[in-house]
């Protein structure tokens, strides 16, 4: 055999060693093996997938204004505590697939983009658009009427679940003006 096909060769037997189906031997590295499952993600709290009628663009703009204007908007609940950012996709790449994040504000960083909390996705579906949303972090009254929210909004209605169960707090009390004494002003003479 030519050295060429051994290095070749070796490589695929230890990835067949490796597997338990294949007859032979797993590879030893020197480390507990490790568990099945045990590297999956964590189970997320609340999750909803549908399938609407439209493009995943079309799709898309409707979830970013429902967001924009209900959870991030001057009076929305998430304005002060949560940071969006999206990446889309134009529909002759990728078909247009979308992904929204809400992320924690963490001030201690410089874009203050802390951990991620609720997440979106839009890709294509042979139906439409394929809309999965996921609440990462978040407490389950606000998450379920997130997931709520994005099923309506993807849909094409509106409304606003989580501002309505969570209403901003109301402005601060303006304070009144105090009366100053009237001085005349001195003139010079």
């Amino acid at each position: 055999m030519s050295r060429l096909g051994s290095i070749l060769i070796g490589p695929c037997v230890a990835l067949l060693g490796a597997c338990s189906s294949s007859g032979l031997a797993p590879l030893s590295t020197g480390q507990s093996p490790v568990e099945p499952g045990s590297l999956a993600t964590p189970p997320v709290a609340h999750e909803t997938s549908l399938v609407v009628p439209g493009t995943p663009t079309e799709v898309y703009t409707q979830l970013a204004r429902g967001i924009m204007a209900c959870w991030l908007g001057a009076s929305g609940p998430l304005k002060q505590s949560h940071i969006y950012h999206a990446d889309a996709r134009p529909a002759a790449v990728g078909g247009g697939e979308a992904e929204i994040v809400l992320q924690e504000r963490d001030a201690t960083l410089r874009d203050q983009r802390g951990v991620r909390a609720f997440r979106v996705q839009v890709t294509p579906d042979p139906g439409g658009s394929r809309v999965v949303a996921a609440a990462l972090k978040m407490e389950a009254q606000r998450a379920n009427a997130m997931t709520k929210d994005i099923a309506v909004w993807a849909k094409g209605g509106s409304g606003c679940e989580l501002g309505a169960l969570f209403p901003p707090p109301p402005p601060p009390a303006a304070a009144k003006p105090s009366k100053a004494k009237k001085t005349k002003p001195q003139t010079k003479r």
